[in-house]
């Protein structure tokens, strides 16, 4: 079955889950903006602030009840120093998977979850190819962690689209 809706702002059909994502942690946005450039190294998949603190992007993927597909949200999590640059060394390359699971603490806000989505323990799982990681945050009962595990239903992710396409909360 394809996800379709009709959106409540724009009266349009939109077929496919959706996904969206952050294009940087949650900590570059607290750097005043004249000193991002002299304080930051950021990819489309990396980040390094004041070169003490190591984070990458990966996939936190969400299930959607009754569909197959998943939603996905582009986000970020740290990484120890030794993990970071063992991730820049594989993770471009063809077999990347065999690694082993990389702790970090998640950095990105995610709606509908609000901000205390940060610092919830991850690992993140190196895929083949420079597939980005995937995200496992830890089984807790946070609310972000509930929707990995448990998935969110359809009403949710129209939500979560009208929220990033239209800014309706």
């Amino acid at each position: 079955m394809e996800f379709e809706f009709q959106c409540s702002c724009c009266d349009e059909i939109h077929k496919g889950i959706p996904s969206f994502g952050t294009f940087a942690p949650i900590h570059y946005f607290s750097i005043p903006e004249e000193e991002i450039e002299k304080r930051v190294f950021l990819t489309s998949d990396t980040c390094v602030i004041d070169d003490e603190h190591f984070f990458v992007r990966g996939c936190l993927e969400i299930p959607v009840v009754g569909y197959d597909e998943k939603y996905v949200f582009g986000a970020w999590v740290s990484l120890s120093k030794a993990n970071f640059d063992l991730f820049e060394k594989v993770f471009d390359q063809k077999e990347s998977d065999h690694i082993d699971p990389m702790f970090g603490w998640f950095s990105s806000w995610v709606w509908p979850f609000y901000e205390d989505s940060t610092n919830i323990k991850s690992r993140i799982h190196l895929r083949n190819d420079g597939v980005r990681p995937f995200i496992e945050l830890e089984p807790t009962t946070h609310p972000l962690a509930l929707a990995q595990k448990n998935g969110i239903t359809k009403d949710i992710l129209i939500e979560i689209y009208e929220y990033y396409m239209h800014g309706k909360k």
